[in-house]
């Protein structure tokens, strides 16, 4: 089996499911596929997306974050386990990814933090996200046609926030055109707040575009046997959602709190969606929850591989029975987050740090976060923060015997069967 990944990356979820979308292509792909249209991605920025959907293993087993009574503290050392891309290029896989930053836009950013943090001590592994080298979309078609067993996986980054649409984005709020990062980060809020819908057209354009890339790479690979294609949203994003209920603060930095790529793990940053197209498998819609954590088992066991040890699980029997189970989520952010949701949908996040003082200290390093506590039946916009409720405390207690599981029971078989030799040892 071969296999064409092709990642929206940082898909407002809002943009996708909207009946003022002019997406044909992707429309079409929905009747033609396994269609699961409400995912959970595992975190939202800076390397930590690409942990489950690669690794396949909940990031609390590979970082030194803790999680107590006091809340959340985020970790300050990283490893990385055997990836999914490892396991098929053992098995005598073609590798051709565009998943690190690549030539004309293509890529995630999260490649960085991936180079910093997770890798830093195996530099080597990092070739596995741009193999064989940095290409552009036409180089990597041309080595899909000229392989025989190819595991093939691109980002694109025209839904990844309208960010560099600059020519578009700063004239909605009036301002004028820039390259300047920070400038764009404030562009981008500040019209999510003051200028909704024409921001909301900007998005749009931009999966219009993303739409006509996905049209080009399957057109030119239909004449390949044996593949499956899997589109799918990393994460998702939040803009205005939180406009209502969190302060629009300007915080003199470009953060305006509550919009955007922010240190709050609500369910609409970390929503996506998934579609697979597989040979032989009848289309069909899933119903519940999807995971990104099971893309690595997935397509293992589709490419007749079985890994040592994963968190994830293999989706082919629920795309049989059509529909997910209630089934516990978790998602850690390098710096600033994490987020638990148990089977019967009550959920815990950390919400930032739990003083001014203590976020001016510790902008980006270790320091306990408060907690918030959610109903996501009862309450699916996260409104009411149930922290200093009977519940609220009950479920802090099953979030810590929960973390200490993931830390304790599994870390050992994630080290022997997951780590390369050299970080073996990394663990306290």
């Amino acid at each position: 089996m071969n296999f064409i990944a092709i990642c929206l990356h940082c898909l407002d979820m809002r943009d996708f499911h909207s009946n003022m979308r002019k997406t044909p292509f992707l429309d079409g792909l929905r009747a033609k596929s396994v269609f699961m249209p409400m995912g959970r991605g595992h975190s939202h920025h800076m390397g930590d997306s690409l942990n489950a959907e690669m690794t396949g293993i909940w990031t609390a087993r590979f970082t030194d974050s803790i999680f107590t009574e006091r809340g959340f503290k985020a970790g300050d050392k990283f490893w990385f386990p055997k990836t999914v891309i490892e396991y098929l290029q053992e098995n005598d896989y073609d590798i051709l990814t565009c998943v690190g930053k690549c030539k004309h836009d293509l890529g995630s950013h999260a490649i960085k933090l991936l180079r910093d943090a997770y890798l830093i001590d195996e530099p080597e592994r990092l070739l596995q996200f741009n193999h064989p080298r940095e290409m552009d979309v036409d180089e990597w078609l041309a080595h899909i046609k000229g392989s025989k067993r190819f595991y093939a996986h691109i980002f694109l980054r025209e839904t990844h926030r309208p960010w560099t649409q600059d020519e578009e984005l700063c004239p909605i709020i009036g301002r004028p055109r820039t390259r300047d990062f920070d400038s764009l980060i404030f562009c981008a809020r500040r019209a999510a707040l003051e200028k909704p819908d024409e921001f909301a057209a900007l998005r749009r354009r931009g999966l219009e575009k993303a739409d006509e890339r996905v049209k080009k790479i399957f057109e030119a690979t239909k004449d390949i046997k044996d593949v499956t294609y899997i589109v799918y949203s990393n994460h998702g994003e939040v803009y205005d959602h939180f406009r209502y209920n969190l302060p629009y603060l300007d915080t003199g930095d470009n953060k305006i709190e509550g919009t955007s790529h922010g240190s709050y793990p609500y369910e609409v940053l970390y929503a996506n969606m998934q579609m697979w197209i597989i040979p032989g498998e009848r289309p069909r819609v899933i119903n519940g929850i999807g995971r990104s954590i099971d893309f690595a088992p997935t397509v293992l066991e589709i490419g007749g591989i079985k890994p040592k040890f994963m968190d994830g699980e293999s989706m082919l029997d629920y795309f049989s029975k059509g529909v997910f189970p209630d089934r516990a989520r978790y998602a850690e952010n390098r710096w600033t987050c994490m987020s638990m949701v148990r089977k019967d949908n009550f959920k815990i996040i950390s919400t930032g740090f739990r003083s001014e003082k203590e976020e001016r200290r510790n902008r980006y390093g270790p320091a306990y976060h408060r907690l918030a506590v959610f109903d996501l039946k009862a309450d699916p916009y996260e409104y009411v923060n149930l922290i200093d409720t009977a519940k609220g405390k009950e479920l802090h207690m099953w979030a810590m015997d929960e973390y200490k599981r993931l830390k304790d029971a599994g870390i050992q078989r994630c080290l022997k069967y997951e780590l390369s030799p050299k970080r073996g040892g990394g663990v306290n």
